[in-house]
Formats: C-alpha cells, structure tokens, sequence
C-alpha cells in the first residue's frame, strides 16, 4: 500500500527528536474506539440485509471498499493513532478479501488465473514484509515515522509492488472466464482504486495538521463529506432494490443509511483533533523494518 521512496527525499538524523500525541487512558485511543463496534455493527447489517434480500453481490459490494476509504482518511489527514488504523484496516480488508474469496472460488477453477493472483499477493505480502507493519499502514503520515529509504526486495527492482501486486492479484482473477462473466465489475473496481491509491501516494500531500487546523478542516468538509456519502448511500440502496429485483423498500433503506452512518462515523473519528497532550521521543527507539 505504501511507497517509501515517496518519502525519502532527505535524511533525518537518528537523534532527531518529534512530536506525537500521548496515547494514555483518556488520550486518542479511547474517542477513536468507536470505529471498531461501528465496523461489526455494518458487516452484521449488510450480511443481514443480503441474507433476507437472497443477494450475495450485495454483500460482496456493500462489504468490498471501505478499507480504501480508510486509507485515503488515514493518509490525508493523519489524526487517528496509528494502531486504530491498523486494526480498523486489517479488519475491512479482511471482510473485503473474504467477499471476494466467496464470489471467485465459487467460479469453476482456473489455474492459470489462481497463479496469478497468488502472485499478485504474494507481491503485496514481500512488500509489507520489507517496509514492517507500521510503514505499511502509513506510519510517516500518521504517526511521524522518521522518513527511510527502503531498498530491500521488491523495492529494489519496482516502485509501489504493494500496490502493482494488488492490481495483479485483482486483475489476475479475471482470467477466470466464469468469474468474470458475473463479478468483473467488481475486479476492475478494485484496480482502479489501487489505481487511484497509487495517484494518491504521488501526487496528494498529507496535511498532518496540528490540531487546531486539523479541527478548522473537518468542519470545513464535514458537509462536502456528508453529502457525498448520501450519495454513496443512496446508490448502494438503489442497487440493492435493482439486485434483489424487489421493491423492498426497507431492506434498500436500511442499507443505504447504514452506508450512510459508517461512513460518517469513520469520517469523524479519522478526522477529530488528537489530544492535546504530548511527549517527546527520540528516533533511536524506532526500528528500521
């Protein structure tokens, strides 16, 4: 997901010192816990929605892309603790994995197609491996990881392999002629967002605002925001009523709001000033992955 070579264009000493925000009882963590309740209360609505609408590409939609949400937030604004972050997207993107599984080995076996995907994630996975958990998930912009110069495999013979091992795996899948004649919507949406991460990790600089600013901007986007996701909401109802070919106007509603809630709610808790506390660490104590 990460490119380090973003962020290696100078060097920091390792006495370096920086700023974070103290991670106590009553600091970040605890206003950013709601996310995790919030993420198990929506899977359990849309599996709940999908079960009685009898639509398995329901689920897989409606379940399938919010870890993409939850990277641009992290990696824009830079305000929730880092460990949230990962909990929050490993979480998602397990859930996506998982919906995807259940429509591609549904599909009659391919072996040229599960090569290639196995390849695809097998990148991503070497990738990660190199960088460590915390640069992975973004760690320079969330939680002021000194900037590296990664150059262990595959960083040192391709540029974002997370990235371009992800798309590989995605696009892998439509080699499958079973699988693609029904879900490759659902795989070219997937290369286009990794598409659109690798767009965001060149060209988007993070704010990592102070928390006053950081606090101006989400008031500033809080309805832009809004809007946008009840549209996000009012599409996934809409679908939901065009998949399930019923007019149920309660099962399409009670989707669309719940898309329509969580994703506010992550909104908010991605975007909420940090606390005001904080305490100085030196670079030494980092490890370099």
């Amino acid at each position: 997901m990460h490119n380090p070579h973003i962020h290696a264009r100078q060097d920091i000493s390792a006495s370096a010192p920086s700023l974070r925000p103290h991670a106590g009882p009553d600091g970040p963590h605890a206003r950013h816990d709601i996310t995790l309740p919030a993420s198990a209360a929506f899977v359990a609505v849309a599996g709940i929605v999908a079960w009685f609408a009898g639509s398995q590409a329901l689920a897989v939609c409606a379940l399938g892309f919010w870890h993409y949400f939850l990277y641009w937030l992290a990696y824009r604004y830079g305000a929730v603790p880092l460990p949230i972050f990962k909990r929050d997207a490993v979480l998602m993107k397990s859930v996506a994995l998982l919906a995807l599984a259940s429509a591609y080995l549904a599909a009659e076996l391919d072996y040229a197609s599960l090569a290639v995907v196995a390849a695809g994630f097998l990148l991503n996975m070497l990738a990660a491996s190199a960088l460590g958990s915390d640069r992975t998930y973004y760690g320079y912009e969330v939680a002021d990881l000194p900037r590296l110069q990664v150059t262990r495999f595959p960083y040192s013979v391709i540029s974002h392999p997370m990235l371009v091992g992800n798309m590989l795996a995605y696009g892998g899948t439509l080699l499958n002629a079973g699988f693609r004649e029904q879900w490759w919507p659902l795989a070219c949406a997937h290369v286009a967002l990794n598409l659109g991460l690798l767009a965001m990790e060149r060209y988007v600089a993070p704010l990592r605002l102070s928390i006053d600013g950081l606090a101006r901007t989400a008031r500033r986007w809080s309805w832009p925001s809004l809007l946008a996701m009840s549209a996000a909401g009012a599409a996934l109802a809409g679908g939901a009523a065009w998949l399930t070919a019923s007019a149920s106007i309660a099962l399409a509603g009670a989707l669309g709001a719940a898309v329509v809630i969580y994703g506010y709610t992550l909104y908010f808790a991605y975007t909420s000033p940090a606390a005001p506390a904080a305490v100085r660490r030196s670079d030494e104590s980092e490890s370099t992955p």
